[in-house]
């Protein structure tokens, strides 16, 4: 019995505990074997995997979850290494610096916000879900939102206008960022591929001073913020 790699399941996803002792090839191999075998079991879902046993490097991890994906109809939205957060996805659009901010310190939510609960932070904010229709969360940092942003989203509290709101889907006609509220604007050159693109995660930032614009994360929008 192979048991180089071992897959758990969690609350939120799997868990995935890899054996030290093998070359990281065969390892490989072997996650690719253990994806393909148990392919119907899992089907098709978004999922968030726990890495423990082995220590990785980014690069591996990439390699991993392109394994997992590749052997499987899983979709890895998000990594926890070592109690770590991490978004391999969003960290090839921004810079290793800026990444690494955006998850200093930040509050991380295990879950969906519910209808009229406000949620509240120093730092930035994590949801590992939804924000239902009726909720609130205001950071005076980032809003990151796996899932469905429906509810109000306030980065940047009160007036911090370089912050920005990321989610998988965005419901909400209203957010605010540093005091700057509306409607975020879409480039026209985006919004007919995002139409075509099923739960491509978005980015909102305040552009030209006083302008809310939402674009998706793969124009590089999070990077460039810092020129404004």
């Amino acid at each position: 019995m192979n048991t180089s790699v071992i897959i758990k399941s969690t609350k939120y996803g799997i868990l995935l505990l890899l054996d030290e002792s093998i070359d990281f090839e065969t390892l490989v191999k072997d996650i690719c074997t253990k994806f393909a075998e148990s392919r119907k079991f899992w089907g098709n879902v978004h999922l968030i995997i726990t890495i423990k046993g082995r220590e990785l490097t980014p690069e591996e991890t990439s390699c991993v979850v392109e394994a997992i994906e590749l052997n499987s109809d899983i979709k890895i939205i998000l990594i926890e290494e070592d109690d770590v957060i991490k978004d391999i996805r969003m960290k090839d659009k921004i810079d290793k610096y800026y990444y690494d901010e955006i998850y200093a310190n930040a509050k991380i939510i295990k879950g969906s916000i519910k209808k009229n609960a406000i949620i509240k932070s120093d730092n930035s904010i994590v949801i590992l879900g939804d924000v239902k229709k009726g909720a609130k969360v205001e950071a005076a940092g980032n809003v990151i939102v796996v899932g469905c942003l429906e509810g109000e989203a306030y980065a940047g509290y009160p007036e911090d206008k370089s912050m920005f709101i990321v989610a998988s889907e965005f419901a909400s006609d209203i957010v605010t960022i540093g005091g700057v509220v509306g409607k975020p604007m879409m480039h026209k050159k985006w919004s007919f591929r995002v139409s075509k693109q099923e739960k491509e995660p978005l980015g909102v930032v305040v552009w030209n001073n006083n302008e809310l614009l939402i674009e998706p994360i793969k124009s590089g929008i999070l990077k460039n913020i810092r020129q404004v």
